[in-house]
């Protein structure tokens, strides 16, 4: 199975590099002459017009800037004809794709920066002219890049808030903590070691044991112990808040971007 990519910024050279583990190959379109040479050096086919690129490939993934979008969809709409249509585009939806294109078959993806690991929250909505098998394809293609989530269009927005935004605030909190080991003596690359190990191993324990978070924190926690003096600022200091009504601020800017 063919994918073409058409722009190769951080989020498409990131989606072709998870793709090429399942595809059978990655064609990729942009109009910089360097990002194309770099795809070619990376070990990807490169297109030198948008036909190509499409008549080639089963699935068109659409990673350009929104200010770009709308000049690359009518340059699409004859063109695409049974291709599916990936669209990354923050801002973007199904009913405005639509428009520029027509009826065709569109999944609208939101992932978050941490595809470039492999490992990205991929939130992604179908129209109605995706079939169910055209679905599952797509599905065992970019479950590649990351984990996906199958919502809802009116909750993309709170997908954008804690998912797309989500890994800033985890980059706070871990430079927060790093912060705090080299107050206590910790060289830098030491703390950042301790750091990165405690938060990979405690999200692994989440993932394999599961349970509800404050259930562990109850595991850690010893009566009148270290860390329920940690907890108690914690909580005095309405972290728990303060992380929720982050996560709503950046909702509500989601919002008015849309």
């Amino acid at each position: 199975m063919r994918v073409g990519i058409i722009g190769y910024g951080n989020m498409g050279s990131s989606f072709a590099k998870g793709l090429k583990e399942k595809a059978l190959q990655v064609i990729v379109y942009d109009t910089n002459e360097e990002k194309m040479k770099r795809a070619a050096e990376e070990g990807f086919g490169v297109a030198k017009d948008l036909k190509f690129l499409v008549d080639e490939s089963k699935f068109v993934l659409l990673a350009v800037k929104p200010k770009d979008a709308m000049a690359v969809l009518e340059r699409l709409k004859d063109t695409l004809k049974d291709k599916i249509l990936v669209s990354i585009v923050a801002g973007l939806s199904l009913n405005s794709i639509e428009k520029f294109i027509g009826k065709k078959k569109i999944v609208r993806a939101m992932p978050n920066i941490n595809v470039a690991v492999q490992k990205g929250a991929i939130a992604y909505i179908c129209s109605p002219e995706v079939k169910d098998q055209e679905k599952e394809e797509f599905k065992d293609l970019f479950s590649s890049c990351g984990s996906l989530y199958e919502i809802g269009e009116e909750l993309i927005d709170a997908f954008t808030a804690l998912a797309g935004s989500g890994p800033a605030f985890v980059f706070k909190f871990i430079s927060a903590l790093i912060t705090a080991g080299i107050r206590e003596g910790f060289s830098y690359e030491m703390s950042k070691s301790i750091v990165l190990d405690t938060v990979l191993g405690s999200c692994e324990i989440l993932k394999r044991f599961e349970g509800h978070p404050e259930e562990w924190i109850i595991k850690v926690a010893s009566p009148g112990g270290t860390t329920v003096e940690g907890i108690k600022v914690l909580e005095d200091r309405a972290f728990s808040g303060i992380l929720i009504e982050c996560v709503h601020k950046a909702l509500e800017k989601a919002k008015k971007l849309t």
